[in-house]
């Protein structure tokens, strides 16, 4: 081997080994590096879990004493909040509170001036809370919480009504108090979506301990909830929420404790804008201790366009469209007469809802209105439609003590209204009755009064002498009806017109006169004796027709007198004092037809002030054949008039509650009459010969006769026991007996 082999090996050798001694000095370095990395990561990912398991057994600790703190804090220690279990997830931003109860410190309350005092103080207990999505730094910071969502299960809420609202009361910054105090540091709350599930909602006087309302299983969702210092600028969102709903099982109302109003299957959308009921249904109690009576129950109640902005902002009720599918009243039982002497107890309104909140209603519309008399009454009503138009007034109590006052128009209708009289003899009914506020007036179709039995049967039926009527009136139209006094039952208008009368008068003379005064009943003197105050200034009756049937004792006939095409006026129906001062007579115009044929004008006044019944009366009757009389002078008088005319007839009366007497003239001519008589078996009427030759021996033929006009002046003392119009009729027969020359 030669030396320059020798020295390459060597070279060769001589790398390899230090070669070989680098990498060995390179991976005891290195390996030296790697325990030093694993070594750090090691204690980063020790000191992690130390710090993980540290925060997960303390947090809590730390939340608890923290959110204690907080609403203690904030609310001046009026709130302490409780739960039995916290758990969050800040990583997720997840947090889940169990049993949670925030609890109002009621001595506070009771330790501080009333202008200090809150509205309102809850006591709220929760099933649980479960947020989601929760930007957990700034909510660990204390500054804002914004999520997804939040869901509220079960929440048990006690309202206390510590003071009335005021009108200057803002509802909403009111409630972002309540947010403040409950919630503590958050400047802003941020959720997308907050679901609320069956809650249970009491509302409770403070210091009475009555109730005032319960809200049962009620879900209530809100969307886009956003509360910081400025959302009230926000006009869009109502309560913090652009967009809400609630379905709710029922709320019931309470008067002394007891349930008066309850309303179930409540639906509200904010972004349709209505507000729903399913059935309600309202109690009456008309003393403090009394039951409970029902009201009234309604069915699809629908508030469309509610504009939910202006209740809570502003505390204005403003609704486009009301409407009700079904409604019915049920008249409360008479009360007993233990009971009479109970004073009914004022509703309480601690809220201070009823002066506070106005109203703006545009439409309301119940086209079915059913009335359930009570068991014993003795009258029915038909279907009632009411159409109510643009309800406005600053508080709701104006609308509830004076309703027709605060709408521009009200209608109601009603198909029938019947009633029987206390006597059960008749039936009084009203057909197609309106009454329209705008219009200021009162439509009836048709009135009747019908009696239950024939006229021999009613007659029978009587002990005594008593008048039967069959009437009706068609076309009643009262105008310009102050309505304002309406509902007081106070009858104030213009006009009362009747387009169509018949009125129907059957009077049994056999039958013994009833021995009771009827001192006291002239129309004058009814009308002063009315319950209603009344002031009516005209009153027309058109097309009126009028008869009187008579059974007579002397005749055992009937006797019919008619006035037909009859038109009468009537002016001053009133009873008010003031009224009466201006104009205190009544005054009635007949113009009319006496059997169809003969035409009479008369005139009626009557005081309304003066005591004893003052009265006149002064009528005119053209000529006519006096022969047309022995329609009624035959069966009533058993007199036949042969031959005569009757030029004129005037006269004119003063009377009171005993007597008439006046001026009477008739003028006539030819008279010449026959005295009759019945037979007894064939019940025929026969000419009295030597009777009708000595009546027309005394009759004077003529008026004038000779020459000379005879005037009388009759007189004619009242029979108390028999009516107004019997003196009139009395004192005109005893005029035309002495003119004629019968005693």
């Amino acid at each position: 081997m030669s030396v320059k082999t020798k020295t390459l090996n060597l070279s060769y050798t001589i790398r390899t080994l230090f070669k070989l001694k680098f990498a060995m000095n390179l991976k005891n370095a290195l390996r030296s590096i790697s325990r030093k990395v694993l070594v750090i990561i090691s204690a980063v990912v020790i000191v992690t879990i130390i710090i993980f398991f540290i925060w997960r057994n303390y947090k809590y600790r730390i939340v608890n004493r923290e959110l204690a703190k907080t609403v203690a804090n904030q609310t001046d220690s009026l709130y302490k909040i409780k739960y039995d279990s916290l758990h969050f997830d800040e990583l997720t931003g997840e947090a889940y509170l169990k049993n949670v109860h925030i609890v109002p410190d009621t001595s506070i309350i009771k330790n501080t001036k009333l202008e200090d005092l809150p509205y309102i103080l809850l006591d709220i207990t929760i099933a649980s809370v479960r947020v989601s999505g929760v930007k957990t730094d700034k909510a660990l910071l204390g500054q804002r919480m914004i999520g997804d969502s939040v869901v509220i299960d079960h929440p048990d809420v006690i309202v206390y009504f510590v003071k009335p609202l005021q009108k200057q009361t803002k509802i909403d910054a009111e409630a972002k108090s309540v947010y403040d105090e409950i919630l503590g540091n958050l400047n802003r709350i941020q959720v997308g979506h907050v679901f609320i599930n069956n809650v249970h909602i009491q509302g409770i006087g403070f210091f009475a301990k009555e109730k005032e309302f319960d809200l049962i299983n009620g879900n209530i969702e809100l969307m886009d909830v956003l509360v910081d210092s400025a959302h009230n600028l926000d006009t869009s969102r109502t309560l913090f929420c652009k967009q809400s709903a609630l379905k709710i099982g029922s709320f019931v109302s309470y008067n002394n404790n007891r349930p008066e109003f309850r309303v179930s299957d409540i639906s509200y959308s904010g972004k349709g804008k209505f507000l729903s009921f399913a059935d309600i249904s309202v109690n009456r109690f008309e003393s403090e201790n009394s039951d409970s009576s029902r009201l009234l129950h309604a069915t699809g109640l629908n508030l469309i366009g509610l504009n939910t902005n202006e209740i809570v902002k502003n505390k204005n009720i403003i609704v486009d469209t009301i409407n009700c599918t079904h409604i019915t009243v049920f008249e409360p039982p008479v009360q007993n007469a233990k009971n009479t002497k109970e004073s009914k107890p004022k509703p309480t309104d601690s809220t201070g809802f009823m002066h506070v909140y106005s109203i703006d209603m545009k439409h309301l519309g119940f086209p079915k209105v059913e009335f359930i008399p009570a068991v014993k009454s003795n009258y029915t009503l038909g279907n009632i439609a009411i159409k109510i138009n643009e309800v406005r007034a600053d508080e709701i109590i104006q609308v509830k003590n004076h309703p027709l006052e605060h709408s521009k128009e009200v209608e109601i209708n009603c198909d029938h209204i019947s009633m029987n009289s206390k006597d059960g003899m008749y039936e009084y009914s009203f057909q197609h009755t309106a009454i329209n506020s705008m219009q200021k007036q009162l439509k009836i179709g048709s009135f009747t009064i019908r009696p239950f039995l024939s006229e021999v049967a009613f007659a029978n039926k009587a002990h005594f002498q008593n008048d039967r009527y069959d009437v009706s009136l068609k076309g009643i139209v009262l105008k310009n009806i102050d309505m304002k006094n309406i509902l007081d039952k106070k009858i104030f208008a213009s006009d009362l017109t009747i387009d169509n009368t018949s009125a129907k008068i059957y009077h049994d003379l056999q039958k013994p006169l009833k021995k009771v005064s009827k001192v006291g009943n002239y129309p004058s003197q009814m009308l002063m004796k009315l319950d209603i105050p009344m002031d009516i200034s005209h009153v027309v009756l058109s097309n009126a027709f009028i008869q009187y049937k008579e059974k007579e004792t002397v005749s055992d006939s009937v006797g019919v007198v008619t006035f037909t095409g009859s038109t009468i006026n009537i002016f001053n129906v009133t009873n008010l004092d003031e009224s009466i001062k201006r104009n205190n007579f009544l005054t009635a115009v007949i113009n009319t037809r006496l059997l169809g044929t003969i035409p009479i004008k008369a005139s009626f006044k009557f005081s309304l002030n003066g005591p004893g019944g003052n009265f006149s009366v002064n009528g005119s009757v053209p000529g006519f054949d006096a022969r047309l009389l022995n329609k009624v002078a035959v069966p009533m008088a058993l007199m036949r008039i042969n031959t005569g005319t009757i030029n004129a007839v005037d006269f004119n009366f003063a009377g009171n509650d005993t007597t008439a007497k006046g001026d009477f003239v008739m003028k006539y001519e030819e008279l010449k009459v026959d005295v009759l008589k019945r037979d007894k078996d064939s019940k025929e009427v026969k000419k009295k010969g030597i009777k009708s030759l000595l009546a027309n021996i005394i009759v004077k033929n003529n008026n004038p006769g000779n020459g000379d006009l005879r005037k009388e002046e009759p007189r004619s003392d009242r029979n108390i026991y028999k009516s107004f119009f019997n003196l009139v009729w009395k004192t005109i027969f005893t005029g035309m007996k002495k003119t004629v020359g019968l005693p």
